[in-house]
């Protein structure tokens, strides 16, 4: 039998998700164990496959969950705990984290600081050269901490960018900010949208579909 989490609420169907290889089962209030565990029974290939999915991605990024790299533009870079520095610095090819720093939820923050300031002016200027590429116009830009979502457009054309798109290889920030842009002329995923994103990318699905190996890492560094 498959372990599961089990969430009761004021819902109306039982419904299953797989994340950091836990399986969690959301139930309305009522529901009997055999009937959860019979839903469990014939979602179980489902259930396998994304288990196996997102153990062979953890693994890959095994290092950085574990906070022994950190990675930067796509590329693995080591982290290490260093006596002669008294900052957080990067010379491209490793992160000097300060000693006082090696435990592991310090050096999770000190990583994530260092990251944001090199988010926010990099994502920035990604942004808006991307803007003047496609003529699609943005109104305000802001950082997000976002445990699910790598962006997002609000009604009023203001984008949000996961702070954690620093550590992507290029092609896949590009996707994540040209898709928020098309949502300032198109405020949902119907045909328009689609149709927008892939005239600036034609090869949007391929990119869409590479993303997910990295959804890990928006769970990091809280």
């Amino acid at each position: 039998m498959i372990e599961y989490k089990l969430v009761r609420s004021k819902r109306r169907k039982l419904c299953v998700s797989v994340a950091n290889g836990e399986v969690t089962v959301k139930a309305p209030i009522g529901t009997g164990t055999a009937e959860i565990e019979q839903f469990l029974a014939d979602k179980g290939m489902w259930i396998s496959k994304k288990l196996v999915e997102q153990k062979r991605r953890n693994d890959y990024l095994r290092d950085v969950i574990d906070c022994k790299a950190v990675l930067y533009h796509g590329k693995f870079c080591s982290v290490l705990i260093s006596d002669e520095h008294k900052r957080t610095a990067f010379d491209g090819e490793t992160l000097f984290v300060p000693r006082k720093y090696a435990d592991k939820p310090s050096l999770e923050k000190a990583i994530a600081l260092w990251a944001k300031r090199a988010a926010k002016t990099e994502l920035k200027t990604a942004l808006d050269n991307l803007s003047a590429r496609t003529s699609l116009k943005y109104a305000e830009f802001s950082l997000t901490n976002a445990r699910t979502k790598w962006g997002s457009c609000d009604a009023s054309g203001n984008i949000m960018l996961n702070w954690r798109l620093i550590m992507l290889e290029n092609p896949l920030v590009v996707y994540v900010i040209v898709h928020e842009l098309a949502h300032t002329v198109h405020h949902n995923h119907g045909k328009l949208f689609w149709a927008r994103v892939e005239k600036h990318l034609p090869d949007y699905k391929a990119m869409r579909k590479r993303l997910k190996d990295f959804s890990v890492l928006t769970t990091l560094y809280r």
